[in-house]
């Protein structure tokens, strides 16, 4: 018991004490994310309405993958930044589909 409350005095002031937040630099792109500036990864911080224009010739996912036509996975992707050409997509950092 007194280990138990020796431990808890010893945690409790790591509790209160504030924590290291990263910051961007707050741009965000149709899909409500962004690529990390010190790491290149791309990860999403807001939700955002499906894209309508379910037509596109290619799709870039939230995963930042590029879908065409021709991907299995073209048809049920819902949150997307919409691109004319695969090479645009590509260029914007997108990743083709497997």
């Amino acid at each position: 018991m007194r280990r138990i409350l020796s431990l808890t005095a010893l945690m409790f002031p790591l509790a209160l004490a504030p924590g290291t937040a990263s910051a961007h630099n707050g741009k965000l792109d149709a899909n409500g994310c962004h690529y990390e500036s010190a790491t290149g990864e791309y990860h999403c911080h807001k939700e955002v309405k499906p894209n309508r224009n379910v037509n596109a010739a290619v799709k870039k996912s939230r995963e930042n993958v590029c879908h065409d036509k021709s991907s299995s996975n073209y048809s049920s992707i819902k949150y997307f930044i919409a691109y004319k050409t695969m090479g645009e997509c590509v260029s914007s950092g997108g990743k083709p589909a497997k």
